[in-house]
């Protein structure tokens, strides 16, 4: 049944951060700093979604492939009637992709990338057979219709957000965050310049998001959480 026009997905975002809020250090360097249990922890989260949702800055800093790699989570899926893997979008304004990146060549589930008119033409033509490539005209990607898009063309009715801040922001500011999945690791980075949750220091959102904590677990040192949002 194809959804209604206007219909978004529901948008679960996952995260680990450091006891100071940091998820990640001041060079951007790839987020390892959390345990084996959290990185089981993501794909089992990966796999109850019909969509994984990832920056372009998080997707070239981390190497990601946003693969669903337990065998046991892909049968589970497929036995629901679901492809073996969550598709996999990448947004970016400026449209600086690197096709070499390791993510267009990994194979998995299907990539739809959304940007901008702003991608340089070249690499238009690079990026084009490898993935369903969306460009807006308009300085940057606008997440409601990029979401719509997801809800009707490709009947996404949830996804996963990984980041990274900036765009875990840009959604919290739509108030578009259903659920939060938080791992706390027991570690400390500090810095002015290491991103938090919603990216660097910056103005208030335009009005707070209220969550609700629905789950607690302490597992191998860390503390992990699931946040609802408050309705009214």
């Amino acid at each position: 049944m194809r959804a209604k026009a206007g219909a978004l997905p529901k948008i679960h975002a996952h995260f680990a951060i450091t006891a100071d809020g940091k998820i990640s250090t001041k060079n951007r360097t790839p987020s390892q700093f959390t345990s084996p249990a959290d990185k089981a922890r993501l794909h089992m989260i990966r796999a109850r979604h019909d969509a994984i949702l990832a920056g372009r800055g998080t997707v070239g800093t981390d190497t990601m492939s946003m693969r669903l790699t337990d065998e046991d989570l892909r049968l589970a899926r497929v036995k629901r009637g679901l492809p073996p893997e969550p598709l996999r979008v990448i947004l970016s304004h400026a449209g600086k992709l690197d096709p070499d990146w390791k993510i267009f060549h990994s194979g998995g589930a299907p990539l739809v990338v959304f940007s901008t008119t702003r991608m340089p033409s070249k690499s238009r033509d690079a990026l084009a057979p490898l993935c369903d490539l969306h460009l807006f005209d308009a300085p940057r990607v606008p997440l409601r219709a990029a979401l719509a898009l997801l809800r009707t063309d490709y009947a996404v009715k949830s996804l996963v957000c990984e980041g990274g801040g900036e765009l875990m922001r840009s959604l919290a500011a739509e108030g578009l965050i259903d659920e939060i999945h938080l791992t706390i690791a027991p570690v400390i980075f500090g810095g002015a310049g290491a991103p938090t949750l919603t990216g660097l220091p910056a103005d208030f959102l335009p009005n707070p998001l209220a969550f609700r904590i629905v789950q607690m677990q302490t597992r191998a040192g860390e503390c992990f959480l699931r946040l609802k949002k408050q309705t009214p």
